[in-house]
């Protein structure tokens, strides 16, 4: 299979998700699949078989990629979300794999490509708000909501990283096909 992966991450980076998403994209080849990554610019280039890598524009004031919310990231998301439209129009995929907010690329676009979506839940969105105490508004909340909703619902099948984030998934829809794989090392 073809598989577009769309990571709102520095990748690679030694920390959190992008661990996951090097593990996903590994299991990925071991199956005989080729993985064409939608990333950040920010990141180091690792090779990994069947692995090609598409980064956003260089922004040169942009070094280091804080985690959680943030308006260097919703810069970064738009270039890439353009980034990944331009290879959806190019290139014809079986999958659409998101990580975190790039699960709406997939959400608006799988079924216009034909494409299956997999939605690859790190975190809840509208809870890393409050987390991260950053916009934690009630307006920014609610919309994080429906969008994460909007995502979960219109996903072909969603990955979790944690028992908590499998139940949130069940709460939305619960006929969701969702599968636990937790982050080890």
């Amino acid at each position: 299979m073809r598989i577009l992966m769309i990571a709102p991450q520095p990748f690679f980076t030694p920390r959190g998700t992008p661990f996951s998403i090097r593990a996903r994209i590994q299991g990925l080849a071991a199956l005989g699949h080729s993985v064409d990554l939608v990333t950040y610019h920010a990141g180091e280039d690792i090779s990994l078989p069947g692995l090609r890598i598409y980064r956003t524009p260089w922004i040169p004031w942009v070094r280091k990629v804080p985690i959680g919310p943030s308006c260097t990231k919703v810069f970064l998301d738009i270039l890439l979300f353009g980034l990944a439209v331009s290879r959806l129009l190019s290139q014809r995929y079986d999958v659409i794999h998101t990580h975190e907010e790039a699960g709406l690329v997939g959400a608006i676009f799988a079924r216009w490509v034909r494409a299956q979506h997999l939605y690859d839940m790190h975190s809840s969105l509208p809870q890393q708000f409050a987390n991260f105490n950053t916009y934690n508004y009630a307006l920014i909340v609610k919309l994080f909501e429906l969008l994460e909703r909007f995502v979960i619902c219109r996903a072909d099948a969603v990955i979790t990283v944690c028992p908590e984030l499998s139940q949130r998934v069940a709460t939305i829809d619960k006929d969701r096909p969702c599968f636990l794989i937790e982050n080890a090392i």
